[in-house]
């Protein structure tokens, strides 16, 4: 890694999400910004089958489970290096870490290509996958964050290259559409969730808590094998539950069969507004999102109903399926909202003009 190349009129992408890439979707902003993209999902470097079997070796030795990592990590970087040589990106987008360990940075960095990332989840907070995500923020040139109670972590070690930008949501594929007969009759419901169960854990348990205030209604939750664990604590939300993931497209037509969406996040979201309210919103289905502060700075006129206990979002289900005139009207005024400002293309543009 000793030679000096010259970076071109060239931007990379770099992902790691399958079923909803807000990646892809990051990186198709920026096409239509008019940058010249590559997107590149890091899975795509190495057998499918080595990501399964990383994703045990936590249960070895340390000393074993460090070398399986660090094989991983290391494949991942060397086939970044042999494309990033061949292609010569002048600005590298890169969403939480991906595996790009620091010196594969300075590699770039040294032949004058800029590092962002934009974050997906808190840097700070302990993720026994991501060893060294910390390490990449640190390393980047600007760092884009959608949650502001990130940002005085981030603060703390000395980074000043920090911008907050909601995450917005793509309208290409999250959009109001007539639903087949068959997806009303899988997916049709007055409430629906969609998303991992966390397996038995405090986010896993918290938010089963949460949405079985909701048993008995009419409630479909789709979602991975992940919940198993959990909802044998909670009976009565089992009944509600199919073993089934989506991708964004049955993410948006499930939507379009249903009522209310109930968005509940888990404890790595201090102040932020998660991307399923931007995407639910677009798709028209009424949301009903557990509160947390970004919501007065990016929803000031109260497009957006909120509870703050599973008791309370109980009660405004209820109140909502009464009034359902009330109901359109938040759907309108928060689809307005998101129209004019968040969609990822417009937020895109702001990101650009601040890099």
């Amino acid at each position: 890694m000793s030679h000096t190349i010259t970076p071109c009129d060239l931007d990379w992408v770099l992902g790691e999400q399958t079923l909803g890439p807000h990646e892809l979707y990051f990186a198709n902003a920026l096409k239509k910004n008019g940058r010249n993209v590559s997107y590149i999902n890091i899975h795509s470097l190495y057998p499918d089958y080595w990501k399964k079997f990383s994703g045990y070796s936590h249960r070895f030795p340390r000393k074993y489970d460090n070398s399986i990592q660090r094989n991983y990590s290391r494949v991942i970087n060397d086939s970044l290096i042999k494309i990033y040589n061949s292609e010569k990106p002048s600005c590298i987008f890169i969403y939480n870490d991906c595996r790009v360990l620091p010196d594969t940075l300075d590699y770039f960095k040294s032949n004058g290509t800029k590092i962002i990332v934009f974050l997906g989840d808190d840097p700070n907070y302990l993720f026994t996958s991501k060893k060294t995500f910390l390490l990449t923020v640190m390393k980047a040139d600007k760092i884009i964050v959608p949650d502001t109670g990130w940002i005085d972590g981030l603060k703390m070690l000395d980074l000043t290259h920090i911008f907050f930008s909601p995450v917005g949501t793509n309208p290409d594929v999250f959009h109001p559409v007539t639903p087949s007969e068959d997806q009303k009759n899988k997916y049709g419901s007055e409430i629906i969730f969609i998303g991992t169960g966390y397996y038995l854990n405090s986010w896993g348990i918290k938010r089963a808590a949460v949405l079985n205030e909701l048993s008995g209604m009419n409630f479909k939750i789709f979602g991975d094998s992940q919940w198993s664990d959990v909802l044998s604590y909670f009976p009565d939300l089992k009944k509600h539950f199919i073993n089934e993931p989506l991708s964004s497209m049955e993410v948006n037509a499930a939507c379009c069969c249903s009522e209310i969406y109930p968005v509940t996040v888990n404890s790595g979201v201090v102040n932020g507004v998660s991307t399923r309210v931007f995407d639910c919103i677009s798709s028209g289905i009424f949301v009903l999102a557990e509160y947390k502060k970004d919501f007065d700075m990016i929803f000031p006129d109260n497009e957006v109903v909120c509870f703050r206990s599973k008791s309370e979002l109980k009660d405004k289900v209820h109140y909502y399926l009464r009034n359902k005139n009330e109901m359109k009207d938040h759907i309108q005024k928060s689809s307005e909202t998101v129209k004019r400002k968040y969609t990822i293309e417009i937020l895109v543009k702001g990101i650009l003009e601040q890099i």
